[in-house]
């Protein structure tokens, strides 16, 4: 890079030398200010409508980025709205989803209580009938055997008197004639 300054430097101090006298007058410029107007204007002229196009399709490009970020500038603010009012909405709701829960809970709870005592019920009295079927049946029983007892004691006691038994015979054949 120093190298490069050196040999610029280098170079136009030669050319500064190679100007001459400077004898060199400002009226000397006159035809390159002339020539620099020329072409300026010429530039200017052919650039024109280019240049002219290029800027006002800029301007509306510009225009319309500026239209649709000034929409959506409007959408996420309406957004930010709605969001602003469901957050601060979020309370009511989180109270209000409690509310209801606890209704629920008690409701499930006295219905629950209702059903458990509706079984409770059915249970007693399912079981005092089952009781006392059994206890009939049981009575049933022990009335069968006591008599299955007394009817095999008395046909022993029949039949060991002689006397006894043709009497209960002829008791029961003139039972039967009748």
């Amino acid at each position: 890079m120093k190298f490069l300054l050196l040999a610029s430097l280098a170079l136009t101090s030669s050319i500064a030398t190679a100007a001459g006298k400077g004898a060199g007058s400002p009226a000397d410029l006159i035809p390159a200010f002339v020539n620099v107007f020329i072409l300026f204007s010429f530039l200017i002229w052919v650039l024109k409508k280019p240049l002219k196009n290029y800027y006002s399709e800029k301007s509306e490009n510009i225009k319309n980025v500026l239209e649709r970020a000034s929409v959506k500038a409007k959408e996420a603010e309406m957004m930010m709205q709605a969001q602003t009012k469901k957050i601060e909405n979020v309370a009511q709701e989180i109270d209000r989803i409690f509310v209801e829960s606890d209704q629920t809970i008690s409701s499930y709870e006295t219905s629950y209580k209702q059903e458990v005592d509706e079984r409770i019920a059915k249970m007693k009295e399912d079981a005092s009938a089952k009781i006392a079927a059994e206890k009939k049946e049981a009575f049933n029983k022990l009335n069968s055997n006591f008599l299955d007892v007394v009817i095999a004691k008395a046909k022993t006691y029949i039949k060991g008197n002689p006397e006894l038994s043709s009497s209960a015979t002829n008791s029961i054949l003139e039972g039967l004639k009748k």
